[in-house]
């Protein structure tokens, strides 16, 4: 069994409740945002499926089932993503909030911009093609901040772009270092973890934006909002 299918079944069966951007490192699909953003976990193996921020999925058997446990699991924090813009300049958009009665907590808010069905056989989906360097955030309970970001589509991105796709999360900006996530030939190799409280996408063509049902409490669904 091999990761490619798995997650692309899981991310047509799972629309509106995963959020999944795929980082290729060593081959002609790498990426210089990809190649920092992988270097935030410094995971030295793949597949490397790292679920909102806290741990490696593996096996490929058990990657549907660690999502579903998680999902089940509530957040304080609210996203809601808008975009805007034409041709190649694009800005993204998201509202930040921490829901009252939440926990105030300092987050770093990143952004990316995919392109999906794009890539070598059995692994095309959502690839990175660009992203931001992150901006740290501050909130109280009931407080939300706006942070919008530039994004310009490459060459590759402008030719189908009925496929892109942007995304932003909000997530820990205190890693924590776990020393034996994968055995590999008689060798424990570890990896950082920091946590992502909420993440939202807008799909192409840009019809609309989406924030997961966590935000009221419920995992049920996600919601629609207008850009």
């Amino acid at each position: 069994m091999t990761a490619g299918p798995v997650v692309s079944n899981m991310i047509d069966a799972y629309p509106n409740t995963l959020a999944f951007i795929a980082i290729h490192d060593g081959d002609s699909y790498e990426v210089p945002w990809g190649t920092m953003r992988d270097g935030v976990y410094q995971a030295a193996w793949t597949p490397f499926d790292c679920q909102d921020g806290l741990y490696d999925a593996w096996p490929i058997t058990s990657y549907e089932s660690k999502f579903l446990a998680r999902q089940a699991i509530p957040t304080d924090v609210t996203i809601d993503l808008e975009v805007f813009g034409a041709g190649t300049d694009w800005n993204v958009s998201a509202v930040v909030c921490i829901e009252p009665g939440g926990t105030g907590k300092t987050m770093k808010v990143w952004m990316a911009q995919v392109l999906d069905h794009y890539g070598p056989a059995n692994f095309d989906r959502n690839m990175v093609r660009s992203g931001t360097n992150g901006v740290e955030i501050t909130l109280a309970p009931s407080e939300c901040t706006t942070v919008t970001e530039s994004l310009t589509l490459d060459s590759v991105s402008q030719a189908s772009p009925d496929t892109v796709k942007f995304f932003a999360w909000a997530q820990d900006t205190v890693f924590v270092y776990n020393p034996q996530v994968q055995y590999i030939n008689g060798t424990w190799y570890g990896a950082w973890f920091g946590e992502i409280y909420q993440g939202a996408k807008a799909l192409a063509p840009f019809e609309g934006a989406f924030r997961d049902g966590f935000e009221d409490g419920t995992t049920s669904a996600w919601g629609s909002v207008s850009p």
